[in-house]
């Protein structure tokens, strides 16, 4: 089944073609720039079978995507939901329309690539870790202020100076913009350690693979616990997960 996959970020959109698990080219824009959309849309539409979408932005912008989505393609849009029943994956949240689908499809992604406990770090306009067991339950996890908000918001309510030169290869911030910087940086590490391999750890005994994307993935990476392995496009792979779930 050939599906086509739309990830409504906080910032733009994104979308990508699947077969299987696999994506393929992924396009995106700004939500201004929905004609762009349209364009490669009706490219692609004389191959769909299915059309997924997840979203978490505001109803106005669903609404407006989704409308161009029914002009550009005859086929049924499915949108999921973070009450959806997932492949391989059980929700822990006490409220489950509290969790974000994105969220909800990184844990998806993760999950069809192991069967070990994981965690999922997904760094982007804000960070999310969450922690899944070998049997596929959400255990929770934790969302943090990704790098940017993290300075501006430092920035924003501090004297801090608006120096943005940063030392990438410090271990240490010997000036302030590196500090701040890293300092957002590990406060996100600190967090997976102590809850995979220290002091808080979940799953002693266990071997925890570690899962990392988002834009920010490159900064983070290097700074968490053991070998992870970076994933990109989570939403987008979470979506194609479930997209062929439903082949069987």
């Amino acid at each position: 089944m050939k599906a086509l996959l739309l990830d409504l970020g906080n910032s733009r959109w994104k979308f990508a073609l699947s077969q299987g698990l696999e994506i393929g080219q992924v396009e995106a824009g700004a939500y201004s720039e929905l004609s762009a959309l349209r364009a490669a849309l009706q490219s692609n539409a004389d191959q769909l079978e299915t059309i997924l979408l997840a979203s978490v932005v505001d109803k106005q912008t669903t609404d407006a995507v989704t409308a161009v989505l029914h002009r550009a393609c005859a086929l049924p849009v499915r949108r999921i939901s973070s009450t959806d029943r997932m492949p391989n994956l059980t929700a822990g949240y006490l409220k489950l329309e509290q969790l974000g689908v994105d969220r909800l499809l990184a844990m998806v992604a993760a999950r069809a690539r192991t069967r070990r406990p994981l965690c999922v770090v997904d760094a982007g306009t804000a960070v999310t870790v969450d922690f899944v067991d070998a049997g596929g339950l959400h255990l929770g996890g934790f969302i943090l202020p990704g790098y940017r908000l993290f300075r501006e918001c430092l920035l924003a309510n501090t004297s801090i100076p608006r120096d943005a030169q940063v030392d990438e290869a410090a271990l240490l911030g010997r000036d302030t913009p590196t500090a701040v910087a890293l300092g957002a940086r590990y406060s996100v590490a600190g967090l997976v350690e102590r809850f995979s391999t220290g002091s808080g750890a979940l799953f002693p005994g266990q071997e925890v693979q570690i899962f990392v994307g988002g834009g920010d993935a490159g900064a983070i990476s290097g700074l968490l616990p053991g070998a992870c392995i970076r994933l990109d496009e989570l939403v987008l792979r979470g979506l194609a997960v479930v997209a062929a779930s439903k082949e069987s």
